[in-house]
């Protein structure tokens, strides 16, 4: 997803209308595409660069740059350190949140608001025992604290599975939450809940009370990351399917993605994916590469979980090509992809969330250098 305040609209790339995204990519049934001999004979002569930037982390889940220098990562368990490059990791702590952090829950998504520069505001979305909040702060930088503003919604359920928790700024300034059905699928079709929904709000117009909002979609599952395309300004997202059938959506106002009447191939009169990956790869955080230049540009990033790897879904003249892995049993589990300042990539691991083999060091924060044109 977007690292700083404000998501990339890169002009002139992949202009071209989005409805040629409805291919839905199969990948020889495991949900990755055969890159061809020439892709891979490019990749052998100019492959992407990695480096450790810091470890010791307590499952990271969502990282986000303030400055050209400063990003923010949550720690599920109610952590938010500060992640300085050149200089890693701090060990104090900016902020210790009251969550709940049984199962999939605790400390998920943090926002930086398109204004930081002036307002300083940082948006936080994690669990409590009485439901899921979205709750905004103000970053000290002289005490390298975050201070309570206001909360800005609630009234969204809560569970042990299926938080989702990605929330992101979007071109038009507006903020974009993601909610999982909190294992109880039926919620996902019910307007009158915010669960298996994407949320759409304007913040700074709420002091300290539950925004009034409505679904902007519905019929999810589990979405895991989100991001808007450069050049055309369209927000794709992952979700998690429940046996495999793991999704790339294209988000549209007012559309309906069938969960729990519908998924994988047979979608009927609800929208279905542009990207199925029938066996599952457990999608997670993913960007969409702005900088110029890269054999990556354009492409959409996700870190993957249970595949242990990054899935490339290349686009051309606006058309899902194709998927591959990167970085296959490298790192482990990554649970997001960020672009940062200078189009560098950060990945976050999640080796100790109960479902990885964590490694000495883990979890990292890892650097990726794409590969040049």
């Amino acid at each position: 997803m977007t690292s700083a305040g404000s998501p990339r609209l890169v002009a002139g790339m992949l202009a071209t209308a989005v409805a040629a995204c409805a291919l839905a990519v199969q990948a020889g049934g495991d949900g990755s595409a055969r890159a061809d001999a020439s892709e891979q004979a490019s990749a052998a002569a100019a492959a992407p660069q990695t480096r450790t930037v810091a470890t010791g982390l307590d499952i990271p889940w969502e990282i986000a740059f303030i400055d050209g220098r400063r990003a923010l990562v949550t720690e599920r368990p109610g952590r938010v350190r500060l992640f300085v490059t050149g200089s890693g990791l701090r060990s104090r702590p900016v902020a210790r949140i009251d969550v709940s952090a049984r199962g999939e829950g605790g400390l998920l998504g943090l926002a930086v608001d398109p204004r930081f520069r002036r307002n300083r505001f940082v948006y936080l979305y994690f669990t409590t025992s009485n439901g899921m909040k979205l709750v905004r702060y103000r970053y000290n930088y002289r005490h390298t604290r975050l201070r309570r503003d206001a909360l800005v919604l609630d009234r969204i359920r809560a569970g042990v599975i299926h938080d989702s928790g990605r929330i992101a700024f979007g071109p038009d300034d507006h903020l974009y939450v993601a909610t999982g059905d909190a294992g109880e699928p039926s919620l996902a079709q019910d307007r009158r809940s915010r669960n298996g929904k994407f949320l759409r709000l304007a913040p700074r117009k709420y002091r300290g009370r539950d925004a009034h909002v409505k679904p902007y979609t519905l019929g999810h599952r589990n979405p895991q990351g989100l991001d808007w395309q450069p050049g055309t300004g369209r927000l794709f997202a992952t979700e998690h399917g429940e046996v495999g059938n793991d999704e790339v959506n294209l988000i549209r106002e007012g559309h309906n993605y069938g969960w729990p009447r519908a998924e994988g191939r047979n979608h009927g009169r609800f929208t279905g994916p542009v990207v199925l990956y029938e066996n599952g790869i457990a999608p997670s955080g993913a960007t969409f590469v702005s900088k110029p230049g890269s054999k990556w540009t354009g492409d959409y990033l996700i870190g993957a979980l249970k595949g242990e790897h990054v899935n490339r879904v290349n686009f051309r003249n606006g058309r899902v090509a194709g998927t591959s892995r990167l970085f296959t049993g490298r790192f482990g589990r990554i649970r997001t992809v960020v672009e940062g300042p200078g189009g560098a990539l950060y990945l976050l691991t999640s080796n100790r969330d109960g479902r990885g083999n964590p490694r000495p060091g883990d979890d990292r924060i890892i650097r990726v250098t794409p590969p040049g044109a």
